[in-house]
């Protein structure tokens, strides 16, 4: 005859103790810890590659619009300036802004629309905030021979976006005499012969650095022009010497092609 023994020392266990449902807890977060981390990780690097890839599309078109309006840069020399070069430094946002202004045949950065498509004119490419009030890059145009100190004041023409993307614009020109980079422009009414363009690219992400294209553009007007060249305004009739006016040397525009940098914070400033 079997006795049943209903003592609890003896008798089976039916749960956990608490002992073993922390660990069990402690376990889970880490196991729940690793995988999310895992995922975030993979969410930043999928976000970011798209990020550079986007920034790749809008970075080298706006490369290909520069190199294709400053490789048909038009200028004569004249008293008033009108085909001069200038650029103006500045910063938005903690990223260079600088303002680039100059007389061109090129059609680039110019809307399809617009009246002086087809002839010379003078653009200005800069930063400024968009309707949104985040910087982009915008161009505005106008006649060739307007006075670029009156560029705002005198030619009320609206502002024509090229890219939300891009939010930093920089220009350096290379001292021929001296052989370095500058970011001044002294000669106000000539045009350089080789600039260095940087536009930046920066992500929504505030811990990742922007990414910077950089290209250096040869101006073919600059190098074939050796002397003060008159305009056809300034030639008189009748008169024998006139100036000549060759016009712009054919070539890519291009000394090297675009760099890119990926993390490199902007300079600075």
């Amino acid at each position: 005859m079997k006795v049943k023994n209903n003592h609890p020392r003896f008798g089976r266990r039916c749960g956990f103790t608490l002992l073993e449902l922390i660990v069990a807890m402690v376990i889970l977060v880490i196991a729940m810890s690793i995988v999310f981390q895992a995922f975030s990780g993979t969410l930043r690097g999928w976000k970011r590659g798209t990020e550079v890839v986007d920034g790749i599309k809008h970075g080298d078109f706006a490369m290909n619009q520069l190199a294709a309006a400053l490789n048909s840069t038009v200028y004569f020399y004249n008293p008033k300036k009108s085909y001069a070069f200038t650029f103006e430094k500045g910063s938005h946002g903690g990223l260079p802004a600088d303002t680039i202004s100059f007389v061109t045949a090129s059609s680039a950065f110019m809307p399809n629309n617009s009246p002086l498509i087809n002839g010379p004119h003078r653009i200005k490419i800069y930063i400024d905030n968009d309707d949104d009030g985040n910087p982009a890059l915008f161009s505005r145009a106008v006649p060739a021979l307007a006075d670029f100190e009156d560029f705002e004041a005198e030619f009320n023409t609206e502002p024509y976006l090229i890219s939300r993307t891009i939010q930093g614009l920089e220009i350096m020109v290379y001292n021929e005499e001296n052989e370095f980079w500058t970011t001044e422009w002294v000669k106000k009414n000539a045009v350089p012969e080789r600039v260095k363009i940087m536009v930046y690219v920066p992500s929504d992400d505030d811990n990742e650095e922007p990414i910077i294209f950089t290209r250096v553009l040869d101006i073919p007007v600059a190098k074939s022009v050796n002397k003060k060249l008159a305009g056809p305004s300034s030639v008189s009739q009748g008169s024998t010497t006139g100036g000549s006016s060759r016009p712009p040397a054919s070539g890519s525009g291009s000394s090297g092609g675009p760099s890119i940098n990926v993390g490199g914070g902007p300079p600075k400033r």
